[in-house]
């Protein structure tokens, strides 16, 4: 449970005396320090911080602050505002994004995670997209790739896959899958959308490479077109 309470946002100090609180109906600063092996300065800090979070309240009895861990609601309530301030960051962030979309930019995620946020991406970007290279590595995600194809198939979004002769395509009902000859070896799937360009590499660890640039992502659709039409439907 600390686990989950540091990623809502918690350090690790104040996930250890939440759930010290949470353990019994009160406790003063001094058991708390012991139970928990925290410094009884930090443990004052760290109380203070909570309260202020509205996780912690207390009462003072014979001149002593005895501390409780706030009802349910009161974490409920830190969550929400967690959402609430980020719903009011991403409009901010998003036009500071914009002031930079015209700027070249090349990135560079590893493991599935990464695949997932590009995935994610084209979907957000709702535009049709090209797609040439072997679909093999990307049938290996398993269910990452089914549940991208079951979102593909849910918006309006088009796909053109090139791929080489022989190969079976995990594709949408959005997708025209067109065959090139056997003898290109196409190991990595490239994809352009919008000012976009990713290379994904799907053999363990994963890597996808994702690179904005206008001129780039023209270049690349130029030559998506040119196979195209040499490519066999």
């Amino acid at each position: 449970m600390e686990k989950e309470l540091i990623d809502l946002g918690l350090n690790k100090q104040e996930a250890e005396i939440y759930l010290n609180l949470l353990s019994k109906e009160s406790s003063i600063a001094n058991t708390i320090a012991k139970e928990t092996k925290i410094n009884r300065s930090v443990t004052y800090s760290v109380l203070d911080s909570l309260l202020e979070k509205g996780l912690v309240t207390y009462v003072i009895r014979r001149g002593v602050k005895n501390f409780s861990a706030s009802n349910l609601g009161a974490l409920s309530e830190f969550i929400e505002q967690k959402k609430r301030i980020l719903q009011d960051l991403i409009p901010k962030i998003k036009s500071i994004k914009i002031q930079n979309s015209n700027k070249s930019n090349v990135e560079v995620f590893q493991g599935t995670s990464g695949g997932i946020a590009v995935l994610k991406d084209i979907l957000a970007t709702g535009k049709d997209y090209l797609a040439f290279g072997e679909d093999l590595g990307f049938q290996n995600l398993g269910t990452i790739a089914e549940q991208y194809i079951r979102r593909l198939n849910e918006s309006k979004i088009n796909e053109r896959f090139l791929v080489p002769e022989g190969q079976k395509v995990l594709k949408s009902k959005n997708s025209i899958v067109k065959y090139l000859p056997s003898s290109i070896k196409l190991p990595a799937i490239t994809a352009i959308y919008g000012n976009k360009i990713t290379i994904s590499i799907f053999q363990k660890p994963y890597y996808i490479i994702v690179i904005q640039s206008d001129i780039l992502a023209e270049s690349y659709k130029s030559l998506f077109e040119y196979l195209w039409k040499l490519a066999k439907p």
